[in-house]
């Protein structure tokens, strides 16, 4: 068998900080090591994973097309590593749970309250797309999940909050709410082309018999954000990923309704009693009365304003 998984773990990190020597630094190996490592997976598929240049490296074609099976490969492995720990220490197993910045407001404090009652669970966080998510529920590689309603009929899910688009414009820019201006005169920032993110498609459902000038930049929602801040361009984002932290920036509504249902997902033949506890807590969670969500948003909001004011 040709995967390594000490390889995959090494060209996860590279593809991600894109710097041979912040790569080993973070996987504690020498730079000459890690350039081994991965011209033996090169050498062993003869493919070729990045392009090297003066800057750093970047994926190639052909490293965009497999990185997301490497990513998911690793957290899998990962999963199995703790269940198998958990195992001989005679604990619950632990849960892996995935979230899209549309469950910023909820789920900290949800898990927390979670914690409360069961602190001996470990759980392990990832920020990854809807598209992701399901995938990685449906191969068993993830426990719970927070995403738009899925496709699969195989997963069970009860929406558990809502989310919309809005247009995000530095406040130094702002004018009025009209967003048709704000499009033609400024470029509309969007993930980059092979990610799977769900924002992208929905923004050219958006676009539609609007005049506009796109840059794809990144797969990482927080570089837009960067971005916007420094007048760059504006961006269409769910108004949850950053309603509350970013005083600097505007966020103007779309006239057309762009809400969506934010679902927690499962596999209803994953049978580890962690996922069971954690799913019958959101269902305590949801029955309370309709204000409960909404001092947790309050909760959440404020807590981001203090950590932003700081000096």
């Amino acid at each position: 068998m040709k995967v390594n998984p000490k390889y995959l773990r090494s060209i996860e990190i590279l593809a991600r900080v894109k710097n041979f020597r912040i790569a080993s630094q973070i996987l504690c190996i020498s730079q000459p090591a890690l350039s081994k490592q991965i011209k033996n997976f090169e050498d062993a598929y003869t493919i070729e994973m990045f392009i090297r240049d003066s800057q750093g490296v970047t994926l190639s074609e052909a490293g965009k097309r497999v990185i997301d099976e490497i990513t998911a490969l690793n957290r899998h492995i990962q999963k199995t590593d703790e269940f198998i720990t958990s195992i001989s220490q005679n604990s619950l197993t632990p849960l892996s749970i995935a979230f899209g910045k549309s469950s910023n407001d909820f789920l900290p404090v949800l898990i927390r309250e979670f914690q409360n009652f069961h602190g001996k669970i470990l759980i392990s966080l990832a920020d990854i797309c809807s598209q992701e998510q399901e995938e990685q529920l449906l191969s068993g590689a993830l426990d719970i999940g927070f995403m738009r309603q899925p496709a699969s009929q195989a997963l069970n899910s009860i929406p558990v909050s809502k989310d919309e688009f809005v247009l995000a414009v530095s406040k130094n820019q702002y004018v009025d709410d009209n967003i048709d201006a704000y499009l033609q005169k400024y470029n509309l920032l969007m993930m980059s082309s092979h990610s799977k993110s769900q924002i992208n498609l929905h923004t050219m459902d958006l676009l539609k018999n609007k005049t506009y000038k796109i840059t794809n930049i990144s797969a990482d929602l927080q570089t837009m954000i960067t971005l916007i801040l420094s007048n760059t361009g504006v961006a269409i984002l769910p108004k949850k990923s950053i309603l509350g932290i970013y005083d600097a920036i505007q966020l103007i509504p779309f006239q057309e309704n762009t809400q969506w249902d934010i679902h927690m997902v499962w596999h209803p033949n994953n049978s580890a009693r962690s996922v069971a506890l954690f799913v019958d807590h959101v269902k305590k969670e949801l029955s309370k009365p309709a204000g409960r969500w909404t001092a947790i948003l309050n909760l959440y909001v404020a807590s981001q304003m203090i950590q932003h004011d700081a000096p």
